[in-house]
């Protein structure tokens, strides 16, 4: 039996209906708009769970795929999200597998019956290409994303440093770090010094 989490679940409506007719050994069993909700009303035999990542509750996607782990089914990603360190950081909370959504319903059946069977699934040479995607095994401190993100509005350094109350060398200091862990992953990276 498989369940879905998605706030807007015309989506996973149509893939029920898809199933039904097409795939009648995979049963859409349950729909929510959240996790918390799916949970209320959660059956044991749920094996897989299908889920959005940009929930409307504003809750952390690594969070939500750990909350299915811990009721018993594994999770697909079903998504339309191409930001890979977004996509690579549920993957490591232990989602087993990504389908976009706009890949064919028989490729979201296979990774259904992927993830069913303990196997890893990507459903797409786009959804490949953000599972390897390098960029998303940056891991920044919040610090390094804010000091980058002023950094990329054209701020000096002053203004960075003011901003996040602390010195121009200091900031410079976690720019020059995010810059190495890009390095390190291979991915270069140009930023004004």
């Amino acid at each position: 039996m498989v369940a879905g989490i998605d706030d807007h679940p015309l989506v996973l409506r149509g893939l029920a209906a898809y199933f039904a007719e097409f795939e009648p050994d995979v049963r859409l069993v349950r729909v929510a708009g959240t996790v918390p909700e799916l949970l209320a009303s959660w059956d044991p035999g749920i094996s897989v769970v299908l889920l959005d990542l940009q929930l409307g509750d504003g809750t952390c996607p690594e969070e939500n795929v750990e909350r299915v782990l811990v009721a018993g089914a594994q999770v697909v990603v079903l998504t339309s999200e191409h930001r890979p360190a977004v996509v690579q950081r549920v993957l490591a909370a232990g989602a087993l597998g990504l389908v976009l959504k706009e890949d064919p319903e028989a490729a979201i059946t296979e990774a259904i019956r992927a993830a069913a069977a303990g196997r890893f699934f990507v459903s797409s040479q786009i959804a490949h290409g953000i599972v390897a995607d390098p960029r998303g095994m940056v891991r920044l401190s919040e610090r390094e994303r804010e000091v980058l993100g002023l950094l990329a509005r054209g701020l000096p350094w002053t203004t960075i440093a003011r901003t996040l109350a602390t010195s121009p060398e200091t900031a410079r200091t976690y720019c020059y770090r995010a810059i190495e862990k890009y390095a390190q992953a291979g991915v270069p990276q140009v930023v004004g010094m």
